[in-house]
């Protein structure tokens, strides 16, 4: 091998490494439940602010004049973004003795690490549904029994949190549950349950509630009944997220209004550089960074029960 010099070598290596990040970190993309769950936009602020509106009365009938309604405040959360780098090195050593494969793994895990540290922030909103100490813009949990109906009227309240043991019937229960929702006026919003959260340990029995035909010639699944699915004729499906650390907690999700509500914005997407930092005659190092923010505006699109 010719006698390279400063930086050479490291430039040469450069497209490769890149090439094999965005390959691994487009692979964990196309399984990535980020983009399933949550509304994802670009920033170019420091932060950003949603801020929840209330609802409308009904129309009045027409008898010559309109009444302009007016949409009362609701809650304002901010989305602070926030920056994330991790890096890898690679000796001139390396190079030199024609150990690529060597050297591609350590793209290869760094894209990795960077595309787990998203998908663990994204689950965290999941994971830390019930936390006292995770409010949201409302001064409480995402899943709470307390919710005020808005900042001018908070002595009224709703639920979206239970305890029930995922099943088939409590999977029912709580569709009728979240399509009795509210506006802060008290007016109901439309809401259409289609998609069950579960951690891995509950993927069997979502499977089964989901996927078990409960037509005339099928029984239902642990009884000897028959009869339709409820669940199955409303278009319910499930996902399973590896990320959702309690093994018996679930969720049911308007998937449409989550992508309203469940925000995660990107300041500044995935990249990654050569160091320029680095010592290029014997160690060459990259790095990769990215800064986000992520978390939620209202909580009238999901459901979750905390199992003890």
């Amino acid at each position: 091998m010719s006698t390279l010099t400063s930086q050479d070598w490291a430039y040469l290596l450069d497209p490769g490494l890149r090439a094999i990040f965005e390959l691994q970190r487009n692979a964990l993309a196309e399984v990535s439940r980020i983009p399933m769950l949550f509304n994802i936009a670009s920033s170019n602020k420091a932060i950003e602010y949603d801020l929840s509106v209330g609802g409308m009365s009904d129309f009045d009938e027409y008898t010559g004049t309109i009444e302009y309604d007016s949409i009362d405040q609701g809650y304002r959360t901010a989305y602070e973004h926030v920056e994330y780098a991790k890096g890898f090195a690679v000796e001139r050593k390396l190079f030199d003795d024609d150990l690529y494969n060597i050297i591609h793994s350590r793209a290869r895990r760094l894209a990795v690490a960077a595309m787990r540290t998203r998908e663990k922030h994204a689950a965290s909103v999941f994971v830390n549904a019930f936390s006292a100490s995770h409010p949201g813009g409302d001064g409480v949990s995402l899943c709470n029994d307390s919710h005020p109906a808005s900042p001018a009227n908070p002595s009224v309240t709703q639920s979206n949190a239970g305890t029930t043991a995922l099943s088939y019937d409590a999977v029912v229960a709580t569709r009728v549950l979240m399509r009795a929702y509210k506006d802060d006026r008290g007016e109901l919003i439309s809401v259409s349950p289609d998609l069950l959260l579960v951690p891995p340990q509950l993927e069997s029995t979502a499977n089964e509630i989901v996927n078990t035909f409960r037509g005339p010639n099928s029984q239902q699944p642990g009884t000897g009944n028959y009869g339709a699915s409820i669940v199955q004729d409303s278009g319910i499906r499930y996902v399973v997220w590896d990320y959702l650390s309690d093994a018996n907690n679930w969720f049911l999700i308007d998937s449409q209004l989550a992508r309203l509500y469940l925000n995660w914005f990107d300041r500044v997407p995935l990249e990654l550089a050569i160091d320029p930092t680095g010592d290029f005659n014997l160690v060459a190092k990259w790095r990769a960074y990215m800064r986000y923010s992520y978390g939620w505006s209202d909580w009238r699109w999901v459901y979750g029960h905390e199992v003890t």
